[in-house]
């Protein structure tokens, strides 16, 4: 069946990915002669949730991706399962968007397009597997989520918060968040914030 075949091939691709992505960031860090804590400090994260990454034990959340890469002097798009495409359109179309992994076989993303040079907002639709939990995370800008199916747990700067389908959260990306999916099947969450994922 035609179905099982990409999907097949998916999980090889991605398990690749998974292999090789802690690889490529601890290769960058050592040929730029950064230390762990120097990478963590930076990337407001904790030196062992960036061992755990280099060791391929953890995947980091592409917001987090963002920081390391740049405490690396880098982009995040080197890191991912494959280099965005550089255009811009007003509109995107279910089912022909560019697909993103961050060394991970069951968290993806789907990038919306960014409408027009210079555009403030980056938004896409993630898709998170039962049972996944982020880290713990800040960053600069602001974010808003709207939960299309699923049940989350949001924490912010130590308070819980509960989103079912329909439900949306809009914070400040610099206070410590985390989220976490509580429910039995794949959330997906409509992402927009002002943090320049990409190079335009």
């Amino acid at each position: 069946m035609p179905g099982i075949e990409v999907t097949t091939a998916l999980k090889a691709s991605e398990s690749s990915i998974s292999a090789t992505l802690g690889e490529r960031l601890r290769a960058r860090r050592k040929a730029i002669g950064k230390t762990l804590k120097q990478v963590a400090d930076d990337a407001s994260l904790t030196v062992g949730f960036i061992s755990q990454i280099e060791r391929g034990i953890s995947t980091p959340s592409l917001a987090s991706l963002y920081n390391v890469a740049h405490a690396l002097d880098s982009s995040v798009d080197h890191f991912l399962s494959k280099a965005p495409a550089r255009h811009h359109s007003v509109v995107s179309h279910s089912g022909q968007r560019q697909i993103y992994h961050v060394g991970d076989t069951t968290r993806f993303y789907e990038f919306l397009e960014t409408g027009f040079p210079g555009a403030k907002l980056n938004a896409c639709l993630s898709h998170v597997p039962p049972g996944h939990v982020s880290e713990t995370m800040s960053h600069e800008g602001e974010e808003f989520v709207y939960l299309v199916s699923g049940k989350m747990r949001y924490a912010v700067n130590g308070v819980e918060y509960l989103l079912n389908a329909g439900d949306t959260l809009h914070i400040d990306s610099r206070t410590p968040h985390s989220s976490a999916n509580i429910g039995s099947e794949t959330a997906i969450e409509l992402w927009v914030g002002t943090m320049q994922l990409f190079p335009q």
